[in-house]
């Protein structure tokens, strides 16, 4: 009776260590199963869409916002924080933007670097819709479009008009015209006018009107020449935003009344019979 309480010791005592091997082991691979299962923690970066070359003006189509669970230090982390600046050295296609690789293009001494042997740096007054509520950004490319009254050479001849229309009876020596003149202008920055600061001890106001901008463009000295008299005729200039990558010159035939009548077949009203 002793012998057979002393074998159902040990074997009680070897399964209770046995369970406790098999306890330990399924603890171990519980965890070690929670560990590949549960994924590192990922954060929202910013990488470039395309291969960026140094002193390249990042445009929002360079970049977008990508989750990454190495992080190097520095790394951007909204797209806004580096729309506008320009890169320092060479980024490759889906590597990190760093802060510390890309800088401010505030700083009057950036231009020069931008500009090559053969452009200069001009200042268009940001009058136009586009430009005034923001549309047009540094890095992006611009058409110019201006109206300006212009002494016609020849006035609109009687048989240039269909039969069926009324001629216009007006004078036609001074004509509104509306032409497409420089094409694929870069923008290398907007200028803000300074706002005057006040006195020490003085609350500043509160500034309702916006500070005037200016767009700074990228352009040959003929052209600019072509940009500066446009402003000094009181022509009124706006600007069309095109893609960066399309580097098309378009055909587009200057615009006057003459024109309109033309296209459209625009009938002149008869005056009222009394």
């Amino acid at each position: 009776m002793k012998r057979r309480s002393w074998l159902w010791f040990i074997i009680s005592a070897i399964l209770t260590v046995f369970a406790g091997i098999l306890a330990i082991a399924a603890l171990n691979w519980a965890a070690s199963r929670e560990m590949t299962v549960a994924p590192p923690a990922r954060q929202p970066v910013v990488v470039a869409l395309q291969p960026l070359a140094a002193n390249t003006v990042i445009r929002a189509d360079n970049v977008t916002v990508e989750e990454r669970q190495e992080i190097p230090s520095g790394a951007a982390v909204r797209v806004q924080d580096v729309l506008g600046t320009m890169t320092t050295r060479d980024i490759a296609l889906g590597e990190v933007i760093l802060m510390q690789d890309v800088t401010s293009l505030g700083a009057q001494r950036d231009l020069p670097q931008l500009l090559g042997d053969d452009r200069i740096a001009v200042a268009l007054p940001a009058d136009d819709i586009l430009s005034q509520w923001g549309a047009v950004l540094p890095g992006d490319h611009v058409d110019v479009l201006f109206s300006i009254d212009a002494i016609l050479d020849t006035p609109m001849k009687l048989e240039d008009i269909p039969p069926e229309y009324v001629p216009v009876e007006r004078d036609q020596s001074m004509d509104q015209v509306s032409v497409l003149a420089l094409q694929n202008l870069e923008v290398l920055q907007i200028l803000e006018e300074p706002q005057p600061k006040a006195p020490e001890g003085q609350q500043q106001e509160v500034q309702i009107k916006l500070p005037r901008r200016a767009l700074v463009l990228k352009i040959a000295p003929q052209d600019a020449l072509v940009l500066k008299y446009l402003r000094d005729s009181i022509g009124t200039v706006d600007v069309a935003l095109r893609s960066p990558t399309n580097m098309a010159l378009f055909e587009a035939q200057p615009v006057n009344i003459n024109y309109l009548v033309l296209r459209y077949g625009i009938l002149v009203p008869q005056p009222l019979e009394e």
